[in-house]
């Protein structure tokens, strides 16, 4: 017959703190690093805690609108994330360009530079 091991309040509070500080990626590792048997302690630990959001979440997909939605979904997702790449891209550069040719005409005082640049690009007057 198998002891019961009895665990503190605290003790569970640290783990579940520590899952949802980032420590451990889910309630199954947290298990395995404090040698926690029993497959859904931990997991019992975090709702009883009210961290549901710590737990994995299940989408159910019922209609072939809903995969159709979901692979389009994707891949606007994945566009945007190029969309992202390549501004950044872009911003690197064009601070990079900015740079030089601000060095290149002799341009010493490269902020109050820009906001001028900035001022008559925007159709504001100085």
């Amino acid at each position: 017959m198998k002891d019961t091991i009895r665990y503190s309040e605290s003790f569970k509070q640290k783990v579940v703190n520590e899952i949802s500080k980032g420590k451990f990626i889910s309630c199954g590792e947290a298990s395995q690093a404090y040698g926690i048997s029993g497959s859904c302690t931990v997991r019992a630990w975090v709702k009883k805690y009210g961290r549901t959001d710590l737990l994995p979440k299940v989408i159910e997909v019922e209609s072939e609108n809903d995969i159709d939605e979901i692979k389009a979904l994707k891949k606007h997702i994945a566009e945007l994330e190029k969309t992202v790449t390549e501004l950044a891209i872009s911003d690197v550069m064009n601070k990079a360009y900015f740079d030089i040719a601000c060095d290149k005409f002799g341009v010493s005082d490269k902020v109050a530079f820009k906001k001028k640049v900035d001022a008559k690009l925007s159709g504001e007057s100085e």
